[in-house]
């Protein structure tokens, strides 16, 4: 899915050394780290990131407190990053929005079934529903539609 979506390169975390691969596609390490689950990859985040890389964390999939190794962290000068969107400057997520509307616009990004993802449409009168679907890992995006609601 991710190939099918664009993605330049896919690492499947589960049956390969993510690490080894990561330095095949970049010997000096990738610059951002979008984390879900900083408890488990912590470490592995520190051994692929790049000289003044940075790591984003907006969940904690697998436990609320982690431990960074401080040496490899210290050494490339990375940058750990909470990220909570509803505290979030309005602002900031004011350009968020832009930037990803232009983003589709410009089919920069494209998501869909022509893609080989699955797109699931809720009404906002289904918001539980579409929240426990992605709970459940549902395969594709989750979309609430505001104008059928």
């Amino acid at each position: 899915l991710a190939a099918d979506a664009g993605a330049d390169h896919v690492v499947d975390y589960r049956s390969q050394d993510v690490a080894a691969q990561v330095r095949k596609i970049s010997s000096r390490g990738v610059d951002i780290v979008v984390e879900v689950s900083p408890a488990q990859n912590a470490a592995l985040d520190a051994e692929v990131l790049a000289p003044l890389g940075s790591v984003a964390m907006y969940a904690n999939n697998g436990g609320n407190e982690f431990t960074i190794p401080v040496r490899p962290n210290m050494v490339t000068n990375a940058r750990w990053q909470f990220v909570l969107l509803y505290t979030a400057p309005a602002e900031a997520k004011g350009h968020a929005i832009d930037d990803i509307s232009a983003a589709l616009l410009d089919r920069a990004i494209d998501v869909g079934e022509h893609r080989g993802i699955a797109l699931h449409h809720f009404t906002l009168d289904q918001a539980a529903d579409a929240h426990r679907a992605v709970q459940e890992s549902v395969v594709g995006k989750v979309l609430i539609d505001l104008a059928d609601g």
